[in-house]
């Protein structure tokens, strides 16, 4: 059996973390990696999974999206693909190749018109419950063909205090800090973010610090936001993915205003650390984080009284933290992937 997937840009991915954790469990069976020019293979990477690097992207308009589909047909035809999971949307038409496809975000089935793609779909993967019921909502006759396989998360590892302690003195000045995923945020909504930090040191009084986690092209706008800021000294930019990931651990609480792809990390990253979320209200964020969080509309009032009250509402983060620890239990990627394996073998939803 050759099972080939194509993966997203960050190593959260759904697909990446599944099959390698399979590729590791089953290695005489062959996997192929779909991946774009600009995704970071690991060398480390299991000796049955084949990487294939794709020249066109599926989503950089219509030229290079019908590129996609012809490059795609013809790696699947080349490696005698049986199983085709696409990362995407949508999949393509191939004879005698079973395509499944990921949804995991209910934007993607709003209208029955726009989610016809799926049609050259055998199966459907809804990450969550709000996903499979609002495909089935919208499209009833899709009902057989929707299979649910929660997203998972890493085993927890939280950080010894000596180790939390030696990254603040690296980073913060041995202060504590809340940090904030920004990637691909407006000025507009990061000067809305130093505002509600604003509001949150004048009633706090404190050292407490605001690590912002950007791109690199954002880098420069957010200096100058910085420029008069009250608080300049308090705020920290970084745009390296490495001191993100080791600022992380040591972080008192996350707040989310970046892109999906970042979102998917910083949920990998909370649950491994257990770093209570502050998330927008929104549907596609409860289904996933749950009660790991705290939700509001993003808002300089409410961001600011939400940090207010994880800052001062112990037995709130003592909730979070153990409702993390719950639901982690139950959605290791080890477990993840064997269910997928599971519903491969046996060749059903």
């Amino acid at each position: 059996m050759i099972i080939a997937f194509q993966i997203a840009n960050t190593t959260s991915d759904f697909n990446y973390n599944c099959f390698i954790q399979l590729a590791l469990k089953y290695p005489t069976q062959q996997f192929i990696m779909l991946h774009q020019k600009n995704h970071v293979v690991k060398k480390e990477m299991p000796s049955n999974i084949k990487p294939v690097k794709l020249k066109y992207a599926h989503n950089t308009g219509v030229y290079h999206s019908v590129l996609n589909q012809i490059q795609l047909r013809a790696y699947l035809k080349k490696y005698k693909v049986d199983y085709y999971f696409s990362s995407n949307e949508s999949t393509i038409p191939v004879k005698g190749i079973t395509k499944i496809v990921l949804i995991h975000q209910t934007k993607a089935i709003k209208q029955k018109q726009k989610f016809k793609k799926t049609n050259y779909a055998d199966f459907l993967i809804a990450t969550n419950e709000t996903v499979h019921d609002k495909i089935i909502k919208t499209i009833p006759e899709l009902k057989s063909k929707v299979n649910i396989i929660h997203y998972g998360v890493e085993k927890m590892e939280a950080l010894s205090i000596e180790d939390c302690t030696k990254i603040k003195q690296q980073f913060t000045d041995e202060k504590d800090f809340f940090i904030a995923i920004q990637k691909g945020c407006s000025s507009a909504q990061l000067l809305m973010l130093l505002k509600s930090f604003s509001a949150f040191k004048k009633w706090q009084q404190s050292n407490f610090k605001l690590v912002i986690y950007l791109d690199e092209k954002q880098l420069k706008s957010s200096k100058k936001l910085l420029a008069n800021y009250k608080y300049r000294s308090d705020v920290l930019l970084i745009n390296k993915s490495e001191d993100y990931t080791a600022l992380f651990g040591a972080a008192y609480v996350t707040l989310f205003g970046g892109n999906e792809s970042s979102f998917m990390e910083m949920n990998q990253l909370a649950f491994k650390y257990k770093v209570p979320m502050l998330l927008p209200e929104d549907e596609h964020y409860h289904s996933i984080a749950k009660n790991a969080a705290v939700y509001c509309d993003l808002s300089e009032k409410a961001i600011s009284d939400n940090l207010i009250l994880l800052y001062k509402d112990e037995a709130l983060r003592n909730s979070i933290i153990d409702h993390m620890k719950k639901q982690s239990e139950k959605i290791q990627w080890e477990d993840v992937s064997e269910k997928l394996w599971d519903w491969i073998i046996n060749k059903k939803a």
